[in-house]
Formats: structure tokens, C-alpha cells, sequence
């Protein structure tokens, strides 16, 4: 009884951190960052103004209304008496840099919005509702965490801190934080799975079997999880397994009827509207039809391969991708986590190794549990096969619980094997209750360092205003004016010199003047004497300070960081120059010295070098089409062109199989990356493939026209399949597509 005891208030601490900590990603992460956050916003707000649920299609912004309606009616209720101020539909400002270079682990434009004051603290209007919305869904998350304690509680009665260590992995699970402080329908769903999870495993405990009342408690609880997500529909079939076993057990087959029968009676009764209303509205139940045709379907036949390369970012979504993936985690935390559950998969084994018969009677709800993680995982997979909108491990979530305990299980096992240091254990002299008291401090403590470490390690820094400087901090003096409204007072760059594919670090130390009349865009340019190499645009504070926030005397460190491509053409000289700009009226902000000397519209903070990557082949590349031929450089017999002067082309090939036949190579120059190219200037030419060889280097040639309009222009090049005249795509070093066509470095076309 004092161990129960004691497990009841170790629970108790464990959901008081959920919320704190879960509060706390509500708080850092800016309104409508999360994942279709603003969609399932704008649900709400459609409920509590409208007092209907809204269909799909009808309104002229997207929204979640292909949902049950369970969270967003409970949230309705909680904020349907702030005025916002707003319509439904509202679009807040969007950052057009969103997610560049999402797959960094960083804080490079990870916003997809600019966000103002109208969502600092004290919170009012459209803020409010949303935290309002969003704290309903941490209680909501708090409820998931103690269903888990309360299954693992229902198995092992006898071991308490079973169920303590098992809660560890969904009360600090990064992602299940992260989704739990924002407006979504997944909290809720995880809800409904695990309280039916609760259920049958329960029913497996009644030893008076089955009854009509099992059927409406199971139906009730089904019934809720329909109204939750509707990808619970899968969890039917755990709770007509858990109803055969106990049937088949005890030898209650007229029982079974009646249970199935209340089961199908009471869900009807909960969730059948629903259904009924999507039969009315889409002429099918379950609304999945017109989803598709809004937001577009995947042919199951041809999806097998896309499915499984897009399972390992199911994974590490699972435990912490935030945003809509542009803001990741470490991929160690990710290969540490998968090694983790492999190890503790593993110790599930060990019970019947061991030979310990007094875990026999926790097999089947293991098994129950274990047919949960089967069924989520097929849910998934079958989503990756039919929807465009990619891979999301909060799918799982309804399965969360079941894989917890297993997990939490499975570690006890090897920490039971490791104490007593036995293979077979015949007599162990701990007490029940207290066995795994130690694992489940060490699995609590690490899981709230890892969710705390992603909190305010990655998520924060994502989203937070740029850091700001004293006097004596400034290198590189210069306090260049732009216009009247900020000053560059200094700046460093980290690198002299930089190849191909690699990056400059520089440091832009503003301080600001005036606040200007809206947003102004700021560039960053590094030119050779040909045209442009590399360049960045960006809202200030990469994306996190636009200048429409800044006020008179704010001081901030622009840190930004400037990739060259790999087609870079080495052995230049570059310069390099930042600006601000203003984005819909296109003019650059003029530049004076401190004595009021004009410095145009760009000013110049340096010279870089680009050096060649090293290499036998000029410009070295690595570029693998589809597994056939590798591009392993190129090289132009001149940058610089008079009008109809032909341009020679060589590109270096190197075969990756035997005689790759039926294969021409296309080139042509190209304005900008996003025009019609073949308009301006191209040609094909069949590749040689005759007795070529895997390995070997081919050079082949080709002249191009240059009857163009002067101008700067890039080198298309493409692979062409000549039997299905598709070009082949680009892949990268883990087999995903990049591209069908690569650019080289820039030529200039004079007069």
C-alpha cells in the first residue's frame, strides 16, 4: 500500500512537469507554427461564430472540416466569447522565405509567419483564443499521460513503477509536448485510443468475463475515438480481439453476442451522426472522398517505394520534428532514440528466456498492446500510399501508450536481468513493488532532459529575436546609414576563402534608427566578374525581426550564412555586398558614409575567393542520374560571350554501370531556373555509351548557339531517356530525387 501510494504521487509530479513543460512549448512556439495549426484554428473560430460545423470546400480558405468534431467543439466552447476581431478566413502575413534549408538543424527562416505584438503577453483577441485553445489541449495531453500510467497499472497491479516508467515516454516526448501545446485533433485522438486501450485491458482483468455493460462501456469509448480522428476506426479491431479472448476464455459466446451487439448499438448512438452527415453532405460516411478530390491522392500502386523512403522521417517525427518539419532535431538524437527502442524492443523477449512465470498472466494484454503498435503503424503506412500531405508520426499517436509501456517493459526486463546479474532468475528477493523504482527516476529523468533540450535548445532558438551588442562587441567598424532608418555599424566574415558547394559566416551588426514604413527585405550578394554566385534574401532576424517590429535604438546581430552551389565555377575572385530592399516596389535603400558620402545601393564588405574542390576533373561534381551515369565535372572555354559567339561546353562523365544505353545529353542556356528554357537556346546530343564501362570517365563536347539577347545566363543540363523521352532524376548520397535537370555556373551574353 506505501509503494502504491507513493507510485500515485510520483504520477502526480510526473503530470504537473507534462503541463508545465507543455505550457511552455505553447508559450515559445508563435501562433500557427505548428503543424495545420492555423487550419484547425480557423475550426474553431468557424464553430464558435458560426455555431455550425463547417463543410469541406465551401469556405474560401482551408480548414480541418474534414474532422469529428470532438476537440474543435470543446475549444469552441472554451474561447467562443473573445472577439478576434478577425474573419475565419484570416491570413496572417506569411515570411516567403519560409523553410529554406528546412532540413538544417538551426534558426535560419524556420517561421512560416512574420509575427508581431499582437502576440505578446498580455494575451488579447485572436492570441488569446489561440492559448486558450491550445491549453485545453495540454489538459487534454495530460489525460493521455495518466491513461498510460492507468493501463500499465491495470497489468501489473503488483509493480507500480512500471506504470511510472511507462508514462515517462509520452509525458516527455518532445513531439507529443510540442503537439500538445498547439490547436490540433491528435492530443485528442491519443486520448481516444488509449481510453479504449484502458478498456479491453481492463475487461482482460474482470474475472466475471463479458456483459452487455462491457459492450456499452467499449462502444461508449469507441464511439468518442470515431468523434476524435477518424483514423481510430482501426483501433475496432483490438477491441473485438480483446472481446473473442475473453469470450473464447471463459466460454461466453452468447455473452460475446450481446456485448457486439451493445458495442455496435452504443457507437451508432455516439458517433453515427457523423456519418449520417457526411452521407448527406458527400454522398459517402466518411468524407474521404472529397478530401482527395480538395487535397489531391496518391495511386496506392505507385507509392510503394515513396512510402518506405518516407518512413524515417516518420520516426523522427515521432519524437520531435516541430513546425512542419523545418525545425528537427539533432539526426543523432534520432539514431540514439531508434538504437534505444531496438534495445528495449528486444528486452520483451527476455521474460519467456528467462522462464519467468510470474509475467505469464501479462502476455495477452502485451500482445493487446503490442496489435495496437501493429495497427497505428499499418494506419501510417497506409497514408503514406494514398496522401501527397508526407509523413507524420503524430499519426501514431493514438498507439503512443501501448508502444510506451512496451517499451518501458522491455527495458525493465534487461535492468532485471542486469541487477541480479542471472540469466535465470529462480528466486529474486526484492519486493514486487520496488523493483523498478531505479529505472523509472533514470527513464523520467532522461526523457525530461531530452524534452527540455528540444524545448529550449532547438524550438526557442528557432523562433527567438536576434541577440543584441555593445560598443565594444562591433569588429569592422563602418556605420553605413541605409536611408534614415538603420545603421550598419559593423561587421565580420568568418572565411577569406570558400570552394564550391561550401559557405560563408558573416556577422551584420545593425542599429536601428527609425522604424520604417513597412517590411524591407535584406540581400546579401557574392559576385565574381561574370555575374551573381550566391545570394540570400531574407526578412531581418532571419525571418524572426522583420522591420516593420524594429524601434528606435534596438541593436541586433544579423548572423547569416551564405551557400555557394556546387556548380560554382572556382578559381574567381568574388565580392561581396549586402542591401535592404523593398519587396513589392523593388528599390534598394540608398547608403551614405558617416559624412554623408553616397555608397549606392549595395555596399561592398569584402573580397572572397573560390577556390576549386579538390578533384581530377575541372569544377569536380558528383552528380548521379538515376544510378546510370555520374556528372563528375565540366568546364567552359569562356564565361564572358559576344552575341552569336558559340560557347563550348565539356562535361565528364563517368559510367556506374555497364554500357548505359539509350541515353542524350541536353543543354541550353537558361535565364532564371523557373522560365521556359527551351525557348531561349538548346540542343541534344546522344550520349556515347559503346563498350563503356562502370567506372570509367567519358569527356563529351558541345557547341551552343548564342544568338540571344545579352543578358546573364545558366547552363541547363539534363539526361534524357530516349525510348520515354523523360529526363532522369538527380540522387542524392540516400536515394532521394533532387532534381531532373542541374544548372552550371553563370555565362554573360554582351553586345
Amino acid at each position: 500500500m506505501n509503494e502504491d501510494r507513493n507510485g500515485r504521487i510520483a504520477i502526480t509530479i510526473i503530470l504537473i512537469l507534462f503541463v508545465g513543460v507543455s505550457l511552455a512549448y505553447s508559450v515559445v512556439n508563435p501562433l500557427h507554427e505548428a503543424t495545420d495549426e492555423l487550419r484547425h484554428y480557423r475550426f474553431v473560430r468557424y464553430v464558435a461564430t458560426e455555431h455550425a460545423l463547417p463543410v469541406q470546400g465551401a469556405l474560401s480558405c482551408r480548414t480541418q472540416a474534414h474532422h469529428p468534431p470532438l476537440y474543435y467543439a470543446a475549444a469552441a466552447l472554451l474561447t467562443g466569447w473573445i472577439d478576434t476581431g478577425r474573419p475565419v478566413c484570416y491570413e496572417p502575413p506569411q515570411n516567403p522565405f519560409w523553410a529554406y534549408r528546412y532540413w538544417d538543424v538551426g534558426t535560419d527562416n524556420k517561421n512560416q509567419y512574420l509575427h508581431g505584438a499582437d502576440e505578446a503577453w498580455p494575451w488579447h483577441g485572436e492570441a488569446l483564443a489561440a492559448h486558450l485553445a491550445r491549453a485545453l489541449n495540454v489538459l487534454i495531453g495530460a489525460g493521455v499521460v495518466w491513461l498510460t500510467w492507468a493501463i500499465a497499472r491495470a497489468i501489473w497491479q503488483e509493480r507500480p513503477y512500471l506504470a511510472v516508467g511507462a508514462a515517462a515516454f509520452v509525458a516527455f516526448n518532445p513531439m507529443f509536448n510540442f503537439m500538445a501545446g498547439a490547436i490540433n485533433n491528435d492530443i485528442i485522438a491519443a486520448l481516444g485510443g488509449a481510453a479504449v486501450t484502458l478498456g479491453c485491458v481492463r475487461l482482460l482483468r474482470d474475472e466475471r468475463g463479458l456483459s452487455w455493460r462491457w459492450g456499452i462501456i467499449l462502444g461508449a469509448l469507441f464511439g468518442m475515438a470515431l468523434l476524435s480522428k477518424f483514423n481510430l476506426a482501426a483501433i475496432a479491431l483490438t477491441i473485438e480481439v480483446a472481446v473473442t479472448w475473453v469470450a473464447w476464455r471463459k466460454k461466453q459466446w452468447r455473452q460475446w453476442w450481446q456485448a457486439n451487439i451493445a458495442i455496435a448499438v452504443t457507437t451508432l448512438l455516439v458517433a453515427g451522426w457523423w456519418f449520417v452527415r457526411n452521407q448527406i453532405l458527400y454522398g459517402e460516411p466518411t468524407g474521404v472522398e472529397r478530401l482527395t478530390e480538395l487535397w489531391g491522392v496518391r495511386d496506392p500502386a505507385d507509392s510503394w517505394g515513396v512510402a518506405i523512403f518516407e518512413l524515417p522521417y516518420v520516426w523522427t517525427s515521432l519524437w520531435g520534428r516541430f513546425g512542419y518539419g523545418q525545425v528537427p532535431l539533432p539526426q543523432a538524437i534520432y539514431d540514439g532514440l531508434w538504437w534505444f527502442a531496438l534495445f528495449a524492443t528486444a528486452g520483451l523477449a527476455l521474460p519467456l528466456l528467462r522462464r519467468r512465470p510470474d509475467l505469464r498472466e501479462a502476455g495477452f494484454p502485451l500482445a493487446l498492446l503490442a496489435l495496437n503498435v501493429a495497427l497505428f503503424f499499418g494506419v501510417i503506412f497506409n497514408y503514406l500510399l494514398i496522401s501527397p500531405a508526407g509523413p507524420m508520426g503524430r499519426f501514431f499517436f493514438p498507439a503512443l501508450p501501448s508502444l510506451a509501456i512496451l517499451l518501458f517493459f522491455g527495458l525493465s526486463q534487461w535492468g532485471e536481468l542486469i541487477v541480479n546479474g542471472e540469466w535465470l532468475i529462480v528466486n529474486d528477493e526484492r519486493p514486487l513493488a520496488t523493483r523498478h523504482l531505479p529505472l523509472a527516476v533514470l527513464v523520467n529523468g532522461g526523457m525530461l532532459a531530452l524534452t527540455l533540450v528540444a524545448l529550449f535548445g532547438y524550438l526557442g532558438p528557432a523562433y527567438a529575436r536576434p541577440s543584441s551588442f555593445t560598443d565594444a562587441e562591433l569588429p569592422n567598424v563602418v556605420d553605413a546609414q541605409f536611408d534614415s532608418f538603420v545603421t550598419l555599424r559593423g561587421y565580420d566574415v568568418a572565411e577569406t576563402a570558400v570552394t564550391p558547394g561550401g559557405y560563408i559566416d558573416l556577422n551584420l551588426y545593425w542599429e536601428v534608427k527609425a522604424t520604417p514604413p513597412g517590411n524591407y527585405l535584406l540581400f546579401v550578394h557574392l559576385e565574381d566578374g561574370v555575374g551573381m554566385v550566391a545570394q540570400r534574401d531574407t526578412h531581418p532576424g532571419l525571418g524572426n525581426f522583420p522591420s516593420s517590429l524594429w524601434q528606435p535604438g534596438d541593436r541586433f546581430v544579423e548572423s547569416i550564412r551564405l551557400y555557394l552551389p556546387e556548380t560554382a565555377y572556382a578559381l574567381e575572385m568574388a565580392t561581396l555586398s549586402v542591401g535592404l530592399y523593398a519587396p513589392v516596389e523593388g528599390y534598394r535603400l540608398g547608403i551614405t558614409a558617416v559624412g554623408g558620402t553616397g555608397l549606392g545601393d549595395a555596399l561592398t564588405l569584402t573580397q572572397i575567393a573560390i577556390q576549386s574542390n579538390a578533384g581530377e576533373y575541372p569544377n569536380p561534381q558528383n552528380y548521379n542520374f538515376n544510378d546510370q551515369v555520374r556528372l563528375v565535372g565540366y568546364a567552359y572555354d569562356k564565361r564572358v560571350l559576344a552575341a552569336g559567339e558559340p560557347l563550348t561546353l565539356r562535361l565528364y562523365w563517368q559510367a556506374l554501370v555497364d554500357n548505359p544505353m539509350g541515353y542524350e545529353v541536353e543543354v541550353g542556356l537558361r535565364r532564371s531556373p523557373g522560365e521556359d528554357w527551351d525557348a531561349v537556346s538548346s540542343m541534344r546530343q546522344e550520349l556515347p555509351t559503346a563498350e563503356w564501362r562502370a567506372g570509367e570517365v567519358m569527356v563529351t563536347e558541345y557547341v551552343l548557339e548564342t544568338a540571344v539577347p545579352p543578358d546573364n545566363y545558366l547552363i541547363h543540363v539534363a539526361l534524357i531517356d530516349t525510348s520515354t523521352q523523360t529526363a532522369q532524376n538527380i540522387l542524392a548520397e540516400d536515394g532521394h530525387w533532387i532534381d531532373d535537370h542541374l544548372l552550371l555556373a553563370i555565362i554573360r551574353i554582351e553586345p
